[in-house]
C-alpha cells in the first residue's frame, strides 16, 4: 500500500527524504488538482454571485464543511474556517471574550500558538507533565479544584515529543469543575481519528496543511450551544444578512457569522480533497503504517551510538522524535543543512516553536524527525546511515 500511496505525491519523485511532516505535510496530486481547477475553471467569489461559477464554489465550500464534520462526527454548522491554527486559537480567545482576570490552563508542551494567545490575554496556569511526557491528571484536577478555570487548552499530541495526551480524561476532569476544553489537534488529526461527541470536547482547533491540505486554512470546531454564546470576533462582508441602519443589523447564522471577508476558496477546495483522500485511505491503515514507522525508528534510535532522545516516549506515540548528538555541542541548523545538502534529507532544527518545553530540560533546541504514512523504513535506514557517518 505504501508504494502506491507514494505515487500520489509528485514531490517524492525528486528523491527527497521528507522528515518534517510535523511542520507541514506533503500534498497529494488530488489536492493540487483541486486548486488548479479553481483557478483554471471556476474562478469566482463564493456566496456572492448568481452565476454558475460562484454557485459551484459556494457548494464546494459547504461540501468541505460537511466532510470535516463527517471526520469529526459533528454538525457542519459547528465548523468555522480561519487562516490557520494560530488564527483559530487567537479568534477563539476573542470569541470567548477572555480577559486578564480569566484563569486558563495550558501546559509546557504547548506550541507557541497555543500558549502565547492565552499568556497575553488571560491569567494562565501551567499544568505539570509526568516523567512519561503526559499531562499530570492529578495536578490538572488540583488546579481546577482550587481555581475558577474558564478554559483548558491543551495540545492533543505534542509536535516535539510525539506523545498522545489522554484527551478524554482531560475533558472529563475539566467538565467536572465547569471548565470548557479546547484541544489543539494540529498534530493529532494527521495521525488519528477523533470523535468530538465521544471525547466530549468543547472546541477543536487545527490547520489544513498538517494533513496534506494547503497552507492558509485553519478550522475551529465548536459545540453549537457554545458558539451561540460566543462573541463575533471580526466584522465585514459575508457575515452580515441585513443592515437597515446603524442600530438595526442582522448577522448570518453560525458558522457564517464568524467568517467575515472573502473565504480562502482555493484552500478550502484543496482541503476538501485532502480530507477525502484521508478518508479514502482510512485512518486504520494510516495508524497501522505509522505505528510500524514509529516502532522501527524508535528501535533504531535506541541502538544509535550517535544520537539520543531528548524527551520520554509514552505508550501512545506518533512517529515524531526529537534528539541531540551524544557528547557534542553542535550547531543544529548546520547539521540540518548538511543532511539536506549531502543526502536530500529534510529535518527540523531548533525549538520547533516550543521553547518553554526545551527550557524545562535546559536544552537549546533539538533535531526533529517527524514521519507520515508515505515515509518508508528504507528512508529511515538511509537517515541512520547518513547520521552515523557524519564527519562533524
Amino acid at each position: 500500500m505504501q508504494k502506491n500511496i507514494r505515487n500520489d505525491f509528485p514531490i517524492l519523485k525528486n528523491d527527497i527524504i521528507y522528515f518534517d511532516n510535523a511542520s507541514t505535510a506533503l500534498k497529494p496530486l488530488v489536492v493540487l488538482q483541486s486548486i488548479d481547477d479553481f483557478y483554471t475553471k471556476y474562478t469566482s467569489n463564493a456566496y456572492r454571485g448568481s452565476y454558475f461559477n460562484s454557485e459551484y464554489v459556494s457548494l464546494k465550500i459547504d461540501e468541505c464543511r460537511e466532510l470535516i464534520a463527517t471526520m469529526l462526527n459533528c454538525s457542519s454548522s459547528e465548523i468555522i474556517f480561519t487562516a490557520n491554527c494560530t488564527d483559530s486559537i487567537n479568534q477563539l480567545v476573542r470569541m470567548l471574550n477572555i480577559k486578564k482576570r480569566d484563569k486558563v490552563i495550558c501546559s509546557q508542551l504547548e506550541h507557541h500558538s497555543n500558549i502565547l494567545p492565552w499568556l497575553n490575554n488571560s491569567n494562565t496556569l501551567i499544568v505539570n507533565v509526568t516523567t512519561d511526557g503526559i499531562i499530570d491528571l492529578h495536578n490538572l484536577e488540583d488546579l481546577l479544584k482550587n481555581n475558577q478555570i474558564k478554559i483548558v487548552s491543551i495540545s492533543a499530541l505534542s509536535n516535539v515529543t510525539g506523545n498522545v495526551q489522554p484527551i478524554k480524561e482531560i475533558c472529563n476532569i475539566s467538565h467536572k469543575y465547569g471548565a470548557i476544553v479546547n484541544l489543539d489537534c494540529c498534530q493529532y488529526v494527521p495521525h488519528y481519528p477523533i470523535d468530538v461527541k465521544k471525547i466530549d470536547c468543547d472546541f477543536i482547533t487545527l490547520s489544513a496543511h498538517k494533513m496534506c491540505g494547503p497552507s492558509g486554512l485553519g478550522v475551529i470546531y465548536g459545540k453549537k450551544e457554545l458558539l451561540l454564546k460566543c462573541r463575533k470576533n471580526k466584522y465585514g462582508g459575508g457575515m452580515v444578512d441585513r443592515i437597515v441602519d446603524s442600530r438595526n443589523i442582522r448577522y448570518k447564522e453560525i458558522p457564517y457569522c464568524f467568517e467575515a471577508g472573502t473565504p480562502a476558496i482555493e484552500n478550502i477546495l484543496g482541503f476538501a480533497s485532502a480530507v477525502r483522500y484521508y478518508l479514502s485511505i482510512g485512518y486504520d491503515n494510516i495508524m497501522e503504517i505509522n505505528k510500524e514507522l514509529n516502532d522501527y525508528f524508535y528501535e533504531k534510535i535506541k541502538n544509535s551510538k550517535t544520537i539520543q532522545l531528548l524527551f520520554p516516549i509514552s505508550n501512545c506515540h506518533a512517529p515524531i522524535f526529537t534528539f541531540k548528538f551524544k557528547n557534542k555541542n553542535l550547531n543544529l541548523n548546520y547539521v540540518s543543512r548538511i543532511l539536506s545538502d549531502s543526502a536530500n534529507i529534510c529535518v527540523s532544527a531548533g525549538y520547533q516553536c516550543c521553547q518553554p518545553l526545551y527550557n524545562s530540560i535546559k536544552e537549546k533546541g533539538g533535531l526533529r524527525v517527524s514521519l507520515q504514512f508515505y515515509n518508508t523504513k528504507k528512508e529511515i535506514d538511509k537517515f541512520f546511515e547518513v547520521i552515523d557517518n557524519l564527519k562533524i
